[in-house]
């Protein structure tokens, strides 16, 4: 985030909050961070484990699949093959979130997850490719947007979190208003959503 957007974000969020511009002040320009490095099918699979669990939840079941994967000599994705299901379920994924991780690995093979492939897609095509992946759903595609394609104006609906966030600096008239604020800050809604995470965590 440049400190033009920064100031620009600052306006907007005064126009109808002047808590929220307070905090967006004190966090200051935001970036949000590259999962590239991880892979995609790397990082899909990372998120489908993390859906609806606590973060220390989620980090403890990935950390016993990677280990898992390591005692294996096996790398991931490759690690998730009908062979490894009850392992995988035995590291505390669910069923449905290890059918989801042997989907990931087969589209991998397929090379369907190949990067340089969805970047070529537009943003409904690549959508709904990824939405065609079992077990990957709404929340997952925005996730994945946001912070493996750097896509900057994902607004996360199915976060309920962010929205409850977001929700909390609006007096009663403007909830009734909240979809129309919100995309006063498109095109740069990422931005936006990963403010609302920062406060989650308490950093204001």
């Amino acid at each position: 985030m440049t400190p033009k957007l920064h100031r620009e974000f600052l306006k907007l969020a005064g126009d109808f909050s002047p808590d929220l511009q307070l905090h967006m002040r004190r966090l200051g320009p935001l970036e949000i961070p590259s999962r590239k490095h991880l892979g995609l099918p790397h990082f899909l699979a990372r998120v489908i484990i993390g859906q609806q669990l606590s973060t220390k939840a989620a980090h403890t079941i990935w950390s016993r699949i990677k280990a898992a994967a390591r005692q294996a000599d096996q790398r991931i994705p490759q690690y998730f093959c009908p062979q490894n299901a009850d392992a995988l379920r035995a590291c505390g994924a669910s069923g449905n979130k290890t059918k989801a991780l042997l989907a990931i690995n087969e589209a991998h093979k397929q090379g369907l997850l190949a990067p340089a492939r969805l970047r070529k897609m537009d943003f409904d095509t690549r959508s709904a490719m990824l939405l065609d992946l079992h077990g990957v759903g709404q929340w997952t595609v925005d996730i994945a947007l946001m912070f493996y394609f750097g896509d900057p104006d994902i607004w996360p609906v199915g976060d309920l979190a962010v929205a409850r966030t977001f929700r909390s600096y609006l007096n009663a008239r403007q909830v009734r208003k909240m979809d129309d604020i919100v995309m006063r800050f498109s095109p740069n809604r990422s931005y936006l959503a990963y403010y609302m995470w920062q406060i989650i965590d308490g950093v204001p």
